[in-house]
């Protein structure tokens, strides 16, 4: 059987250049994927590389020897960018050396004291090198990214620079000193099994991208976009556990509902995206004011929601109370303006006034009123259980 090298160079340009393209359309139907978009770069700087090297004795040893095994070397800096976050091929100060020493040696043994042989040897530790990192950091952890899809990944990339140390040691060993594309075992099945590596180390960060994507869906079904602090639905879902929870282990929890006194003549005087940045910034007060296991919410146009676990109706009315005096210590100033907001909030612990949801809601609503009835800017307790 003919091991025709430049046959599969060829059939494996085709293949990454595909992959190539297909990576860098993704993120027009997922948008943010950058991690995604450098790998795409990578595969085209690969199968330019390699269709470099497919056209040697064709084209000047400058362009398939130099220029070719640093654009496949450099493919290796967009893995590392795609890995780390899309932090960027140029981000690597280890990875450039590498390919700067790397291309210096092989214009040497290109022009100086040419030699196939060593040519091979380097191109294949420099790609080993390359690969450590990448596959570090898909061993570390990635926020939103499951550890079998960074596993997978890491064992395919693994893989390759497996695959290249032993093409170094086999050719070291029993490599000649013949053209690159010469009929030989070692050469055909190392590239083959790269190329093979390669592709499912690609559906690996597809694999990453949509883990990552699916996390960046869930967290922005739970988080209202404006505040940045959990909606209506997620906080809801916060009531169920801490509810189940507190009973399950006969401690008190107590809901506070806050208000934003004359929120609409805000809205009003100044405008709705002065509203905005009201709301912003007194969810950020509030978000510092609490308790590192209180969960607050927003429940609706200038309506804050928190609980707080393990709050008897005295915890609960201090932990409110140094909430609304957080809020009201100083105006919030946007531009120019120096805007005074106060909170009027309605306090309810579970049990005494209210065992469900809407009876414990109604009594903070019922107290909240009280507040707002009483002159605004003030904490009410509910009274008993509801009607």
């Amino acid at each position: 059987m003919q091991l025709d090298l430049r046959t599969l160079f060829t059939v494996l340009v085709i293949l990454y250049a595909c992959l190539g393209f297909v990576c860098l359309f993704l993120p027009y139907r997922m948008p943010g994927s950058h991690a995604v978009t450098q790998w795409g770069y990578g595969l085209l700087a690969l199968a330019a590389g390699l269709g470099g090297l497919a056209l040697h004795g064709a084209v000047p040893d400058f362009i398939s020897v130099i220029v070719a095994n640093a654009l496949i070397l450099v493919t290796f800096l967009f893995v590392l960018g795609s890995v780390r976050q899309g932090r960027g091929a140029g981000s690597s100060g280890f990875g450039w050396s590498v390919v700067g020493v790397s291309v210096l040696l092989l214009a040497y043994f290109t022009y100086m004291h040419p030699d196939t042989r060593i040519r091979i040897v380097i191109a294949s530790v420099a790609m080993a090198l390359l690969v450590v990192r990448p596959v570090i950091a898909l061993i570390a952890a990635v926020p939103g990214v499951s550890r079998r899809a960074r596993i997978f990944t890491a064992v395919c990339l693994a893989g390759v620079g497996l695959v290249m140390l032993v093409r170094a040691l086999l050719t070291t060993k029993w490599g000649a000193n013949v053209d690159l594309l010469a009929p030989n075992f070692v050469q055909f099945a190392s590239n083959l099994l790269f190329g093979a590596f390669t592709v499912l180390a690609t559906l690996g960060v597809v694999w990453i991208e949509i883990e990552q994507l699916r996390a960046d869906l869930a967290r922005l079904a739970m988080i209202d976009p404006l505040t940045a602090i959990l909606n209506r639905r997620a906080f809801m879902l916060e009531y169920e556990r801490e509810i189940s929870r507190c009973t399950r282990e006969k401690i008190g929890i107590a809901l506070a509902i806050f208000d934003i006194d004359h929120f609409k003549r805000v809205n009003d005087t100044y405008g709705h995206l002065v509203g905005d940045q009201v709301l912003r910034r007194v969810a950020d007060t509030l978000r510092a004011s609490l308790r590192g296991h209180d969960v607050l919410g927003r429940y609706g146009g200038e309506e804050f929601a928190l609980l707080m676990p393990g709050a008897d109706t005295a915890a609960a009315l201090a932990g409110t109370e140094r909430a609304r005096l957080a809020v009201g210590e100083r105006p919030i100033r946007s531009g120019e303006l120096s805007i005074p907001v106060t909170l009027s909030a309605g306090v309810a612990v579970y049990g005494a006034n209210g065992t469900d949801w809407e009876s414990l809601l109604r009594s903070a609503d019922a107290a909240l009123y009280e507040a707002k009835r009483a002159g605004r800017n003030r904490v009410v307790a509910a009274h008993g259980a509801p009607l």
